[in-house]
């Protein structure tokens, strides 16, 4: 067993070497940040830690509320095939539109898509249009990353559209 230890001692060296560069870039400097496995969990802590209340639909979708107006937003996951790994986390509201207004909402939906690249906007039906944005966890949840660059710039876009479609919203 001692003649192997030599042996052993090595190949692990080599591995834990091996998976320490697997990506690293030759020449750049990473940023460490935290990354959590993603999870409904910790999705959920950090909405805790924003001060985001919120609730838990029949799917299991986070509601909370968007404004003080009394807009809703839904938190939506995704899951993979296994039903066990999270693989996207979906930010998404939806306004009422006068369907008299279709062809505006859905020139206004087009420009908006092709000029912007996060979040998207659709129309659902002729009086609905929904706004989403897709947050990719499979590597891993930052929760600052979620916060700064998906929450709130959600939150703040959403208001915008509202703001910019008002008269055609019922």
């Amino acid at each position: 067993m001692i003649r192997y230890l030599p042996s052993i001692l090595f190949c692990f060296l080599l591995s834990v070497s091996l998976n320490s560069q697997a990506m690293q870039l030759g020449g750049e400097r990473p940023v460490y940040q935290v990354v959590y496995e993603p999870s409904k969990t910790v999705v959920m802590k950090s909405l805790d830690k924003m001060g985001v209340e919120y609730s838990v639909d029949e799917d299991g979708d986070l509601l909370y509320k968007l404004n003080d107006k009394g807009w809703t937003g839904y938190i939506i996951f995704s899951f993979a095939a296994d039903k066990a790994s999270l693989w996207n986390v979906q930010v998404r509201t939806q306004f009422a539109t006068k369907s008299s207004y279709y062809d505006e909402l859905l020139e206004f939906a087009n420009h908006w898509n092709s000029t912007q690249k996060v979040p998207k906007v659709s129309m659902k039906n002729r009086s609905k249009m929904v706004l989403t944005m897709n947050y990719p966890v499979q590597y891993g949840f930052n929760p600052q990353e979620f916060k700064v660059n998906v929450f709130k710039m959600f939150n703040r876009t959403a208001e915008k559209i509202g703001a910019e479609i008002n008269p055609m919203r019922r």
